[in-house]
């Protein structure tokens, strides 16, 4: 979840951003649209829920007509495995932020336990563990002279590894799923100094949505599946309240999205499409930042692209049965 602020150069946007990290802004995760192309992002509870290997490859580029653009790069290998009863997945996420000054790397171990307490009802529990590591390197940062008189003269890099921890649970009935996860358990520190404002807060996250098909009336034959959603997420006290509805026909998924707090105070509209085929999947998203007529900040934006690829044939003697839930 990001904080908007201004960048007229690359002078002042470098330097934004050191500012924001090294006064009274908690450190917070990237922020993503495409909620369920990677849920282990979104809940450990979800690895496995699919059954067959999948594997994803994400990136999102926020603000890319700023100077220095949040840039974050993510993949994911997740798959049921019988004996284990349950779903294991291995989640890498990049982050890079102010053009590489702060890079932030991160690698999840998940495994999830399915529960079929009936034929229409099941349940998941998932956990996580993870290894972290950011990285600070100001060696192609020129500062500006008026920052000097503040007392900001040079910055020292670090690079600080820290273990990392979240869980999650799951709800699948008929149509119908959700789920809420906790993430960055232990609250870490993100920097050698321990300061109370590099620390990762909790990420709490609630989704919750369906999928409704639609059949042709005089044939009784589904036409088209409705899919609405809804995402809330809370890191300290910047919160998202994500909701939309994404139609998929004949393997083409359209979605119009809409994020804001729960004080209405911004709002991002959010416009996706994608294909889909049996074993290959592909989406793009942009997000358009919603401003008053008279303000108009056109660097605000996001692109976000999407790929998965299922491994059919790695699960073919499992008698574990598809749970509904969003494919991409």
């Amino acid at each position: 979840m990001r904080k908007v602020a201004k960048e007229h150069s690359i002078l002042v946007g470098m330097a934004g951003v050191l500012l924001i990290l090294s006064t009274d802004a908690a450190a917070q995760d990237p922020a993503f649209s495409q909620f369920y192309a990677n849920p282990l992002y979104m809940n450990p509870a979800m690895a496995g829920v699919e059954g067959p290997a999948k594997v994803y490859l994400g990136y999102r580029n926020q603000w890319p007509g700023a100077t220095s653009p949040y840039v974050t790069y993510h993949a994911s290998f997740e798959q049921y495995i019988e004996p284990l009863q349950g779903g294991v997945g291995i989640h890498i996420n990049n982050d890079r932020q102010g053009g590489g000054v702060f890079n932030t790397l991160s690698l999840d171990a998940i495994y999830a336990y399915h529960l079929q307490v009936s034929s229409d009802l099941m349940i998941t529990g998932g956990f996580q563990a993870s290894v972290g590591q950011r990285n600070m390197d100001p060696t192609d940062l020129v500062l500006p002279s008026d920052l000097a008189g503040a007392g900001i003269t040079t910055l020292t890099p670090y690079s600080k590894l820290f273990p990392d921890f979240a869980v999650g649970f799951g709800g699948f009935y008929k149509s119908l799923y959700g789920g809420v996860a906790v993430h960055h358990l232990l609250e870490p520190y993100s920097s050698p100094s321990e300061d109370p404002n590099t620390r990762l807060s909790r990420r709490y996250t609630a989704h919750l949505g369906a999928i409704i098909p639609v059949y042709e009336r005089r044939l009784g034959k589904e036409v088209l599946q409705l899919s609405p959603n809804l995402v809330f997420i809370q890191q300290d006290i910047y919160q998202q309240l994500n909701y939309g509805l994404e139609v998929l026909y004949r393997g083409i998924i359209i979605g119009t999205w809409f994020r804001q707090d729960l004080l209405f105070s911004y709002g991002t509209a959010i416009f996706s499409a994608g294909y889909s085929t049996g074993q290959f999947r592909i989406r793009y998203s942009y997000d358009a930042k919603l401003s008053p007529p008279d303000l108009h900040i056109p660097t605000l934006g996001a692109h976000e692209l999407s790929m998965v690829v299922i491994f059919e044939n790695l699960n073919k003697s499992t008698k574990h049965r598809a749970i509904k839930c969003p494919k991409i």
